[in-house]
């Protein structure tokens, strides 16, 4: 009997044991997040959150080249698009008035002060003139300003008629001077 009542103490000491697990996976099974469901979902939660932060450093892959690519751009910009020498946009902007007709009482240069925004290596050059003529020669002419292969970016206009229909423009713009 002795040996009876061990084993049967036994059985229910392993009973209970085997019970206390069988609680502790049901608790597992129904804890929040451990369903095989959940598990899916989260994955698919992250497979997303990879994939947008794969699209977020796209533009970051081979940052080095392009740096290097936009430095030669800037160059080549440079060198096609400000002159170097204060002369060679004195006599462009003669060229300019001679091409499209109009009449100009000569240009006034000052050299503005440098603004945190402006480019390096290069120096802002302001310029005001009046220009007189036709009315399609005047417009031809602030068209050509526009779209010249030198930056021209036009800060202040003012227009006035006189006797005959020609027109005569005040007219203030800016430049760009590399410097050397």
């Amino acid at each position: 009997m002795g040996s009876l009542n061990r084993v049967k103490t036994k059985f229910t000491l392993v009973v209970v044991l085997l019970s206390i697990v069988d609680l502790a996976l049901i608790g597992y099974l129904f804890w929040p997040g451990s369903s095989p469901s959940s598990r899916q979902a989260q994955e698919k939660k992250l497979q997303q959150q990879e994939a947008t932060l794969e699209h977020e450093v796209a533009p970051l892959q081979d940052l080095g080249s392009k740096l290097a690519e936009t430095r030669v751009d800037v160059k080549k910009f440079y060198e096609q698009k400000i002159p170097s020498q204060s002369s060679e946009i004195s006599q462009h902007l003669e060229k300019l008035v001679q091409e499209t007709g109009v009449t100009t009482q000569g240009f006034h240069y000052a050299e503005e002060k440098p603004d945190k925004n402006d480019l390096p290596d290069v120096q802002r050059i302001g310029i005001d003139t009046a220009v007189s003529g036709e009315y399609a020669k005047v417009a031809r002419f602030i068209n050509a300003l526009e779209q010249d292969k030198y930056v021209f970016i036009i800060t202040q206009i003012a227009l006035t008629s006189s006797e005959g229909g020609g027109v005569s423009l005040q007219i203030k713009f800016e430049t760009f001077l590399r410097e050397t």
